[in-house]
């Protein structure tokens, strides 16, 4: 090897050191979970030896003659059980209808509430900065139907499932009227039955679903949503310290692609739920 080669493949050599060097001192700048301070809320549920967290509910699809009772939401429950792992503690999931949430958050039959983006804001509940449903939004509507451009949202009803950020994206940017329902497959059902004029929901969700055959009789009518408001993790108001792990939880789970596995697994799941639909299956409400 060449003087030349050899002083280059030292140059090299002392760079990738540098590197490792900045990669170790950065993870051990960066404090984990387990060793950030907990408050009051998460204190609790650590000493009660378990996390009790308010979710939404929803029944699956299913025959007619055989309804399934409302199950906690999936996308809820994977970052509910994301929080438990980080407190080293099991999980108990409470699912809630829209009306009961926030009153068992004030109540204190559950520790945190994850449900989506909260219709308004409560004066009494903090929510931890940061957003968990980082997904940007697609609207689509009948090929031949009566909404043929983004500019005709205006007025328009437009279906969304429950806590969806979509529904005052809609709102917002197009003036249309949002209609909520108790999912995004009970959504998905009433548009695909007429009781809208369009749907908003994550583009992952609806791009998957335009590949079905079934869905040759829609098209994208506005795209890039972005909710005006966070799909936050609500607690009592008060416990700044819990509230801070909380958007520290959030962060990293942004950074590692957590919350972008989530993402994926919903769509995927919302895909097969909605594909059931076209076989006679129902939303029982």
């Amino acid at each position: 090897m060449t003087e030349r080669k050899l002083a280059a493949a030292g140059a090299a050599l002392i760079a990738a050191v540098a590197l490792a060097g900045i990669g170790g001192a950065w993870a051990f700048a960066t404090p984990s979970l387990s060793s950030l301070p907990k408050g009051p809320v998460l204190a609790r549920a650590i000493e009660r030896g378990k996390l009790v967290v308010g979710v939404r509910r929803y029944p699956r699809p299913a025959p007619p003659e055989a309804p399934t009772p409302p199950e906690p939401d999936g996308f809820d429950a994977t970052l509910a059980r994301q929080v438990a792992q980080s407190l080293g503690v099991p999980l108990e999931l409470v699912g809630l209808d829209a009306a009961a949430q926030e009153a068992a958050l004030r109540e204190g039959r559950i520790d945190l509430l994850v449900a989506g983006v909260p219709a308004q804001t409560a004066q009494d509940i903090a929510a931890a900065p940061g957003s968990y449903d980082i997904g940007r939004g697609l609207v689509v509507a009948l090929r031949r139907g009566k909404v043929q451009a983004a500019s005709a949202l205006r007025g328009a009803t437009v279906c969304v499932g429950e806590g969806s950020g979509y529904a005052g994206a809609v709102s917002q940017r197009y003036g249309a009227e949002p209609r909520s329902y108790p999912s995004s497959v009970h959504a998905a059902s009433a548009f695909m039955a007429g009781e809208c004029a369009a749907l908003a929901e994550d583009g992952e969700v609806l791009e998957r679903l335009m590949q079905n055959e079934e869905w040759r009789f829609y098209k994208p009518l506005a795209s890039d949503l972005r909710p005006p408001a966070d799909a936050a993790i609500r607690l009592p108001e008060g416990d700044s310290v819990s509230r801070d792990y909380l958007a520290a939880a959030l962060r990293q789970w942004r950074a590692d692609g957590t919350l972008s596995k989530a993402r994926g697994a919903r769509a995927g799941n919302l895909q097969f739920e909605i594909t059931l639909l076209k076989d006679g299956f129902v939303c029982h409400s």
